[in-house]
């Protein structure tokens, strides 16, 4: 970044941003995304970024390319729209009733399954608190009500071997509460 741009950011406060100022985010294949700082900034790690990289991209090298253009849309959007917060306790048990804003219920839903767990490292990654609840969120109902062992197949845990899980119940007993 140059040194008037690192000034900008540094300077301003939450209600100001470089009106025509655009950044590169870089996924770790090498693909980069222009986006509106103002956009951006969204992400702590962008913010954290600004005056410690050098130029106006910011490598991004645990986040893929087509997560990164999820998450660059996503950014985009809110900047006009923001996503209403998501309300803890939930107000409902089913995904639509909780988050009412169409064009987010869209977002999520047409995501395969790899690509929202992408989302979600991505997400934490760039700790991008709104994106990383909605897509938490849709992770939780794709959760529910299924059984342990479709619950581990879905986030890909290996069963347990007889051995594993005695040792695992002596250091976590809490997990087996019932």
């Amino acid at each position: 970044l140059d040194y008037l741009f690192i000034n900008q950011i540094a300077t301003m406060d939450d209600n100001e941003e470089p009106s025509s100022t655009t950044i590169k985010l870089i996924s770790r294949g090498g693909d980069a995304f222009e986006l509106p700082y103002s956009a951006a900034r969204l992400s702590d790690i962008v913010v954290k970024s600004a005056d410690e990289i050098d130029g106006v991209e910011i490598p991004l090298p645990n986040v893929g390319k087509h997560a990164l253009k999820k998450v660059v849309e996503f950014l985009k959007h809110y900047q006009d729209d923001r996503m209403e917060a998501i309300q803890i306790p939930l107000k409902d048990n089913t995904f639509d009733a909780v988050v009412t804003q169409q064009w987010y219920q869209d977002f999520v839903k047409g995501l395969d399954q790899a690509m929202l767990f992408e989302l979600v490292t991505a997400a934490n990654y760039m700790n991008i608190q709104p994106l990383l609840d909605l897509a938490n969120l849709k992770v939780s109902f794709l959760l529910s009500g299924k059984s342990a062992e479709e619950i581990r197949s879905i986030l890909n845990i290996p069963v347990m071997t007889e051995a594993d899980e005695v040792r695992t119940r002596e250091e976590h007993p809490w997990m087996f509460d019932e």
